[in-house]
């Protein structure tokens, strides 16, 4: 056989041979690949599988101490492709951080029940005009230059020395008041049961004795001056 001729059929064979492998690659490829054309096919087997957790009922919510304002609630949840989305709830509400909050579920066509939270202070009705009367929690002396009545979110100071300074200090915080007297008296410590103020200490010291004021938790304050002493005012 000639030179050129072998190189024709060797050529000849070879396109023969990878137009057979094209079309076996071609016919797998439409057997992997048809299941997935099927019109018919599950529509449950199609979608990402999605493990569902416990259903949910409540959570409860506490804050820190130092928390005044709920300014937004952002919700992360999980969609029916799987993938994570976000809900964002605008509140800008004013709290006290004592309460407990509910995250809850409730359906529709659920009646719910409104309960009135409300505190009812005791009131006096003097010619047709309310007067309203909140009474101290606890109250009582330290001794014979100061006396003291503890209201919800103030701590009266009986007394007609001379404030000279007052700061702040710890975690939580204690109030530090510092009045001018240069007697000496003995040191001095009450608890507190009910309020934000849980304990308050007397103590003197060289010209002035310290009145040391222990919270619950972060508060800013102010101090007012009144006619009988001092009113101390958490904020």
């Amino acid at each position: 056989m000639q030179p050129h001729k072998r190189i024709t059929s060797n050529l000849r064979g070879f396109i023969q041979m990878k137009n057979k492998i094209l079309i076996f690659l071609l016919s797998a490829f439409s057997l992997q690949a048809a299941p997935n054309d099927n019109p018919f096919i599950n529509a449950k087997e199609a979608n990402t599988s999605i493990i569902a957790p416990q259903s949910f009922e409540r959570e409860e919510l506490s804050f820190p101490s130092d928390a005044r304002i709920i300014k937004k609630m952002n919700i992360t949840y999980v969609a029916l492709d799987g993938s994570e989305k976000n809900l964002s709830l605008d509140i800008n509400k004013s709290i006290d951080w004592h309460d407990t909050f509910v995250f809850t579920k409730a359906r529709s066509s659920q009646t719910l029940a409104i309960l009135d939270v409300s505190v009812t202070k005791p009131k006096i009705s003097e010619s047709n005009n309310s007067i309203s009367i909140e009474l101290p929690l606890e109250s009582g002396k330290l001794n014979d230059v100061i006396s003291f009545a503890n209201y919800t979110n103030r701590i009266k100071l009986g007394t007609q020395d001379e404030m000279i300074g007052d700061f702040t200090i710890g975690n939580p915080s204690k109030i530090i008041l510092d009045f001018k007297n240069s007697t000496v008296y003995p040191t001095k410590t009450l608890d507190f049961d009910k309020g934000p103020f849980r304990k308050i200490v007397f103590g003197s010291h060289k010209d002035y004795y310290r009145i040391v004021i222990y919270l619950d938790g972060k508060y800013n304050y102010q101090v007012e001056k009144d006619a009988s002493g001092y009113v101390l005012h958490l904020l």
